[in-house]
């Protein structure tokens, strides 16, 4: 926003030196042509979305070649004697089209972050852990009762990769934006790379995953897994922390405990060492 900002100052402090010039210095003398033709293709290259995909230098090219045609045209000097205003107004409708296509790539930056904040690109989005839970809960009942293996994944997001992953238009923009832009794209990347019947809920900025049919040997290669493909789509780092069943933990709140644990640092080797204590004494009774 800031750039946006100020290149919005610099193209209006532009403009009025442009049509002040002649007051400035009596000897120029701008045509009328130039004095149409300038603000025309400023507010084009503002308004019209498509030109922002063109290269800028394109830009300068047809603009320029539209103007010579013009003042042609119209039978205005364009050489000879003219040729020194004619390079001047040139020059005046390049750094006027340079600035106005950098205002309009902000604009359309700005309107890409603000629709891929609220309406979001994912197409199988993790449910609250509110709802989720219960599922995760059954999974785990299940698992206890045919005595299968299951593992648990907490999964945050260092907060010094977001401010590398994010465009430059997001990084300015509210915190609590920027971590939603960064999850959603996060949550995508997990619903890609995670089987359909692997549970994912989202606790607040944490996404807790549930993995039926997987042992605490498994979680290596899949916690490696997705911190690739996590770091490639998005550009973040992943904090995995992880907790098997019955191995770690015998109960959903101990196994959601450790997990979150690993991923806050606040799992100290003792603590470890008693969750799986714990575990080994539920699993004998």
């Amino acid at each position: 926003m800031r750039r946006m900002r100020f290149l919005i100052a610099i193209l209006v402090l532009w403009l009025f030196l442009f049509y002040n010039v002649e007051r400035l210095s009596k000897p120029i003398d701008i045509t009328d042509v130039a004095y149409t033709f300038v603000p025309l293709v400023a507010a084009f290259s503002v308004l019209v979305p498509r030109l922002h995909k063109v290269p800028l230098w394109a830009l300068l090219v047809v603009s320029t070649v539209v103007f010579l045609a013009l003042k042609t045209w119209v039978k205005s000097g364009v050489w000879g004697m003219s040729l020194p205003l004619t390079v001047m107004e040139v020059c005046a409708i390049a750094v006027t089209i340079a600035l106005a296509h950098g205002v309009g790539n902000g604009v359309n930056e700005f309107e890409n972050a603000v629709a891929h904040i609220t309406i979001g690109q994912v197409d199988r989005l993790p449910e609250p852990f509110s709802t989720g839970q219960a599922e995760m809960y059954r999974e785990l009942k299940r698992a206890r009762h045919y005595q299968r293996p299951l593992a648990l994944m907490a999964i945050g997001i260092e907060e010094e990769s977001i401010q590398v992953a994010l465009d430059r238009m997001v990084r300015e923009a509210q915190q609590a934006m920027m971590e939603r832009y960064v999850l959603s794209d996060v949550a995508r990347a997990l619903c890609e790379e995670l089987e359909d019947y692997n549970i994912i809920a989202r606790k607040n900025n944490h996404f807790l995953v549930l993995l039926p049919e997987v042992t605490s040997e498994e979680l290596a290669d899949l916690t490696d897994r997705l911190h690739e493909a996590v770091s490639g789509q998005v550009g973040v780092a992943l904090q995995i922390g992880t907790a098997s069943f019955p191995k770690d933990a015998v109960t959903f709140d101990s196994l959601v405990e450790k997990a979150m644990g690993e991923v806050n640092g606040k799992l100290t080797p003792e603590s470890a060492l008693q969750h799986r204590w714990l575990a080994t004494e539920r699993h004998t009774l």
